[in-house]
């Protein structure tokens, strides 16, 4: 337990200092949507399973690879940079059948809010349940939400407008739980092209939201970002020197 807390403190201390990227393992598909959609099941900093879901279809889905990935958080004044739409401010226009007010609400989003909106979508999965028709308009109103006006619209293999209005009134309503997003991350790999109005159809692994386990990552990630480097700096205090400190002999290797 005492090596999974020292992973943990530097995987925040990578989040909380936009630092280099760490590496993610593929390793399975999760579940398969109709129509294309869902994600991965992976492996973060070498021992940290994630299931990752899909937040963009412009970029190939791999399993069995190996990379460098970004990792960004979705808290409120939370650095996109790395992200793949976090410097877009263009946006295909959204529709909802017979619901302007809660379209209106996704138009007028900026990158941070249509990312949280799409983590709030992931959350509303029925994990093991497949492609069923609740999945499969999850995983379309999320590529509706993060669809940039300079890439072609996102394919309409389901029926999105229930979870876009789900979305839209989470999102506008005040006192919605908001406290899951700390554990949200967006995992964008390096290589893939950052969409801001240019093209969207590059290289790269496909983007991933993912929800580090709430026993590991505690919910809400205190404010401001120092609090995360106190934290952290406790991990390495009290874990990580007490471990080294011991004899040699406690050590077990395995091949």
């Amino acid at each position: 337990m005492r090596l999974i807390g020292c992973s943990l403190a530097f995987l925040i201390m990578a989040v909380a200092g936009e630092a280099n990227p760490v590496q993610f393992d593929t390793d399975t598909y999760n579940f398969a949507l109709t129509g294309g959609g869902g994600g991965v099941s992976g492996v973060l900093s070498g021992d940290l399973s994630v299931e990752t879901f899909c937040d963009n279809f412009d970029n190939d889905i791999f399993v069995g690879r190996d990379y460098s990935a970004y990792l960004s958080t979705l808290t409120t004044g939370s650095n996109l940079s790395h992200t793949r739409f976090g410097s877009n401010s263009s946006w295909q226009t959204i529709s909802i059948s017979g619901d302007m007010i809660d379209a209106a609400i996704i138009n007028d989003a900026d990158a941070l809010a249509r990312y949280q909106m799409a983590a709030f979508l992931v959350s509303q999965y029925q994990i093991g349940q497949g492609g069923n028709a609740l999945n499969n308009g999850v995983q379309a109103a999320i590529w509706d939400i993060l669809d940039p006006s300079s890439s072609p619209e996102a394919p309409a293999h389901s029926d999105a407008d229930a979870a876009l209005k789900e979305a839209a009134e989470w999102y506008a309503n005040p006192n919605s739980n908001r406290a899951f997003l700390a554990d949200f991350l967006i995992i964008s790999d390096p290589s893939m092209g950052w969409v801001a109005g240019g093209d969207p159809l590059s290289g790269g692994f496909q983007e991933q939201l993912t929800m580090l386990p709430p026993t590991l990552l505690q919910s809400p990630i205190p404010e401001p970002r120092a609090a995360v480097w106190f934290l952290a700096g406790l991990f390495l205090v009290f874990g990580c020197p007490r471990r080294l400190a011991r004899p040699m002999k406690s050590w077990k290797f395995s091949s």
